[in-house]
Order: C-alpha cells, then structure tokens, then sequence
C-alpha cells in the first residue's frame, strides 16, 4: 500500500507535546525570527561590532560635553549627565535632600542596624539649630529633613571603618561628637538656597579700595519695580521674590551712594559686588549712572549654584587691551545720564524659564572659557599656522614627488632612501638642534618655526604622492610634450589635476596635526598673544587651576573642529588613501 507523501511527512513530524516538537513549531511560526538568526550569523556581527565601536569612540566626547555643562557641585557626584534646571518661581525656598549613601567597605548590617538612630539624632540637632525666624515660603519640617540628610551623609563619611565593628550605641556616641554647631549650620545653609547682597565697593586705577555707603533715605537697596521684598540678613540684604513666569516683567534693585572724597567717576576701575546666589538660573544684568554716563552691563550674569560670591562691574579701562582673563562684566555706555557724583547703581533680576535655563547652564562655561583666554586671538593663531602649513605641504609633497615618481635623474633611488630614512628619526631627537637653528635666525619667539619647515617637505607625505603618480599613466605625460609643455607646465596642468585624492587625504591630516600641535608652540612661543588654541587653553589650566567643567568646555571647543573635519572629509581621506596604495 502507497502511503500519501502528506501523510508521510505528518507521520515523520514529532508530535506537538514533546520539546522537540514545540521547537519546531516555533521555527515554523517565527520565519522572521529565523532569517534575522541567519542575517546576524553571517553579516550582521560584522555590523554590531562597527557600532560598537563607534559607541566606544564617542563615549570620551559624550563624557566632555556632559561635563562641560555641570556645575561644580554636579562634578562630585557619581551621574553622568547633569541635572537639567527648570523654572524658579519664588526664592528663597529648600534643595531637595540627599539619599543616604551606606560608606564603602562598611557591612550591611552594623550599618543597617545604626542607621534609624543616626538619622534620629541628626534630625534633633537639626530641629534645634533651626533659627527662630523662618522665611514665609519655606516649609520648616521640609527644611530640617534635607538639611539633616545631608547632615547626615557628610558625618557617616568622616567616622572610621574600624567603628562599625563596635556597637551600634558606640557609633552614635562618635557620631554625635561630629554634630558640631558649625557643620549643622552649614548643613541648614547649604539646604537653603536664597539670594543676599551686600554693600558695593569701589577699587579706583591707582588701587584704592572704598566701600560704598548708600546716600538713600532707606540706608541701603531697595527694590523700585517688580514683586519682592528686602530681609535683612548679617552684613547685606536677602531678596525674597516670587515670579509668575518666565516672562514676567524683571525686578529692579537700586543703591544710590555719592562718590568718595578726592575720587572722580573717571577714576573707577571696578564696582565689587559679594552676592549669594540660589540656584535658580535667573539672569542678573547691572546699569551705573555717574558722571554724567549711563552705564549698562554687556553680559547676563545667571544666579547658577547655591554659593557666595563676587562679582565685578568694569568700565572700559587699560586691561581691555591685554590678554588676561575677563572676570569682570564690562559696563559700556548706553547713552547720557544727569548723575555726576551722586551715583546711582541698579541690579536687573530677570526671570528665566525652564528652555532659558536649560541655555544658561549649557552655554555657562564655554563662555567662561570665551573670557578666561583670548579665545578668538588663539583661534586665528590656529588658524593661520594651519593655512599656511597646509599649503607648504600641498606644494612641496606635490612638487617633490614629481621629481620622485615621474623624472629620471642620478642619485634619485639613493636620494628616496635618504628621504624615508629620515622618517625613522625621533622628532626628539632633532629638537634640540632645531631650535639652535631657528634662534640663530632670530626667529624665537615667532610664528615661522611652526609653519616655514612644512614648505620643505615631509617624508611621509611625499611618500604617499609618490605611490600615487605612479599610478598615473605616461601617456598623459607624453601628449603634454607633445603639445608643447614643460616639465613644469606639465605638472601643473596635468599631473596636478589628478592628485586631489591625495591632496585632500594630505590636507586632513596636515589639519589635525598643525591644530592639535602642542610641543612646537611650547618651544618656541613666549609672546602669549601668538598662543595657537592647543597652547592656549594649557594656559587656562595653570590659571584657573582645577576648575574642570570649564576646562572641559574649552576642549570641547578644541576638539569639536577636528572631529567635524574628520567626518565630513572622511571620504575624501579614505580615497586618497586607497588611491596611494594602488600598483601602476
């Protein structure tokens, strides 16, 4: 008997409950799934490796941007990204609290088993370090909880690892010994973010410092337009305010003094202000009426962090025209004024919304990195050693290897051997005599070390011309002569032409290496105003010390150009590239 071939394949299938039957239906029901198993196992792995490594080249530029936007206080903190401000509608008011962070190296359990009465005590000394006044928008109970967390974090830090091997009651005898009045106060005010002011003070050219009693009927600031309030708070002023919007309308704060005795407005180098900002974005500007001028500020200050400090207004005076950093506001006139020495000093608070904030934290330390250097000098610095490198290298890579690849003359093989031998020299090895040479033609301390030795030649480059004009056939060559050309004529109208996939592969590179270029200024650079970017910005390192955000907002400018370079001319790079290596 003839069994059906339906039949048979349905005899030979597993049956449906058994593990292998299932499998099988799987495959059979997820087609898709299979031929996505095929893809990944012959190419796709292939595609999963590039983009990652992709990920693993863009992770470090991701890291410098992410920090070059945070704050100070976001650089001690373990996230990456930075918290992304939103709009403030009332000061002072409560950060939010820290969670409480078990210490390395301690065990759970003494940790667990100590934890509920730490955080009791810390709340108690909290509660009773409280001032007696509290601002009307802050919440009493919400202020003593954050405060004490964060109390609370900064003490289990300081205790000994060896403690917690003792008991529970031990650890918090030692830890109510660091609950000293100091760092519970300073718990309560770094929990508190408010805005305070104190009195301007004056620094004249000649060097003199004076403060600057207020002339007003009110004995100090007062506010003129907007809705806010003045509290006194130690030596200065808190600004209690509250915004609708975004939009509203800015409020307004005056101080009126008369200028001091044998001091003439044309006198006024600096206008001190000591400040506390309260983290909340808004933007501060400043007008000065004195001397028959309006003064208005040309750059927005925003109230970033929860921290004191200072900021100087300045005219336009003799540092404007030297290379230091601008950590001033400069004040420039805005039109007539009918104050001569009765001066009048006005602080602008701007609200910001969440979009407005969110740009001011952005863009708040690659401005700082504007100020901190001479940023554009250095930038055209850069940019003229790169343009006048690059068209030293185009030409003589271009011009000698012509007489390499394309002319017969005695000695050329020795000569190649020469020229790529020198290739295998240690740039260290000739520093040293190279700058004996540049210094006896008198050209320390100037720009042509840097960018003259590039319309000499480089090895390299003229190795990679010289494999590409071979692949160049002759006959072009031997119809230009016929038609009358030159040598010359003849690399210039012919042989030139072809090369641009080389001359663009050399260009990029001679972009990249001539910008990144840090050693050769450093030898032979003084002068600070013919600083390229790359010595540049190590200068800011050594004035502003560790202040990283801003450090890492300077080279993300530096970086940024290279990389753009890179992608956009990849191409271009890869075929010239491709090109040299081709037999003729």
């Amino acid at each position: 008997m003839t069994i059906p071939e339906s039949a048979a394949t349905g005899l030979l299938d597993p049956p449906p409950g058994t593990s292998q039957g299932r499998r099988s239906s799987a495959r059979a029901s997820h087609p898709a799934v299979a031929r996505l198993g095929r893809w990944v196992a012959a190419k796709g792995w292939i595609h999963v490796l590039l983009v990652t490594g992709v990920v693993g080249c863009l992770y470090p530029l991701v890291w410098m941007f992410m920090t070059s936007i945070k704050t100070d206080e976001e650089l001690g903190r373990r996230e990456m990204i930075p918290a992304v401000p939103t709009f403030r509608s009332e000061s002072p008011y409560v950060r939010d609290g820290d969670l409480v962070a078990q210490p390395d190296d301690v065990e759970p359990a003494p940790f667990s088993a100590a934890l509920p009465r730490l955080r009791e005590v810390t709340t108690a000394a909290v509660r009773a370090s409280l001032p007696s006044i509290v601002p009307r928008s802050i919440d009493a109970d919400r202020w003593t909880v954050s405060a004490a967390s964060v109390l609370l974090n900064r003490t289990l830090a300081q205790l000994p690892k060896q403690l917690w091997n003792e008991s529970s009651e031990q650890v918090t005898s030692r830890f109510r010994e660091l609950l000293t009045p100091e760092a519970v106060a300073a718990a309560l005010s770094d929990q508190l973010c408010r805005f305070e002011l104190s009195v301007p003070t004056m620094r004249t050219l000649d060097g003199r410092l004076f403060k600057l009693p207020s002339s007003g009927d009110s004995g100090g600031w007062r506010v003129t337009s907007g809705g806010a309030s003045l509290v006194p708070a130690g030596d200065g002023v808190r600004l209690d305010y509250r915004f609708g919007s975004g939009w509203d309308a800015p409020i307004v704060l005056a101080y009126e003094f008369a200028m001091p005795a044998f001091v003439e407005p044309s006198d006024i180098h600096k206008v001190f202000l000591s400040i506390r900002t309260d983290d909340s974005w808004h933007g501060l500007g400043a007008t000065l009426d004195v001397g028959n001028t309006h003064w208005k500020s040309t750059r927005t200050t925003y109230l970033a962090q929860n921290r004191a400090q200072s900021i100087s207004f300045q005219p336009p005076t003799f540092d404007d025209t030297t290379v230091r950093a601008r950590t001033w506001v400069p004040l420039r006139a805005d039109g007539s004024s009918d104050r001569v020495k009765n001066a009048r000093f006005e602080l602008v608070l701007s609200p910001s919304s969440t979009l407005g904030a969110v740009t001011a934290k952005v863009e708040r330390n690659y401005l700082r990195a504007f100020d901190s250097v001479p940023f554009l000098q250095y930038v055209g610095n850069s940019l003229l050693l790169v343009t006048l490198s690059m068209a030293g290298f185009l030409f003589s890579s271009a011009f000698v290897g012509y007489a390499f690849a394309r002319l017969s003359w005695p000695g050329r093989g020795v000569a190649l051997v020469l020229l790529l031998s020198t290739m295998m020299v240690p740039a260290q090895v000739t520093m040293v005599p190279s700058f004996l040479i540049w210094r006896s033609l008198g050209w320390y301390d100037t720009l042509y070390p840097l960018w003259v030795p590039a319309w000499f030649g480089s090895a390299f480059f003229i190795f990679l011309m010289i494999q590409h004009m071979k692949t160049i056939p002759r006959e072009l060559e031997e119809a230009a002569r016929i038609d009358g050309l030159g040598i010359l004529a003849t690399w210039w109208y012919v042989i030139v032409p072809q090369l641009k996939p080389t001359l663009a592969a050399i260009a990029i590179m001679c972009f990249l290496g001539t910008w990144n270029e840090f050693m050769g200024p450093l030898v032979y650079l003084r002068d600070q105003s013919k600083f390229p970017l790359s010595l540049g910005l190590f200068g800011i390192r050594l004035d502003q010390g560790a202040d990283w955000s801003m450090l890492m907002a300077a080279n993300m400018l530096m970086t940024l150009p290279s990389v753009l370079v890179f992608f956009g001319f990849q191409r271009y790079f890869i075929e010239g590239l491709t090109v040299t290596g081709m037999k003729g």
